[in-house]
């Protein structure tokens, strides 16, 4: 069974699979890149959160330091957050 499969059909898997590990990283980079902007890159920001969440709504705005597992990319936002 692929490891994908396992994870979401709640079967035991190895976390420390290369595939899984290297997926995770590049959430955390994101991540990374999103909690170091500086206060004004507006467009970066939003460019990042886009990227990094699964849904983005409109107007949504997340302050850094974001913390969030797997970098946010199962996170469904709506219009008009504010966090």
């Amino acid at each position: 069974m692929p490891i994908k499969n396992a994870i979401h059909s709640q079967q035991v898997y190895d976390p420390t699979d290369e595939s899984i590990m290297a997926e995770q990283e590049l959430c955390m980079e994101r991540l990374y890149d999103y909690n170091h902007t500086r206060p004004s890159e507006h467009a970066k920001r939003a460019q990042l959160l886009k990227e990094m969440l699964a849904e983005c709504g409109a107007g949504c705005w997340i302050e850094p330091p974001f913390h969030a597992n797997w970098g946010g990319k199962h996170k469904h936002l709506g219009d008009f957050l504010l966090r």
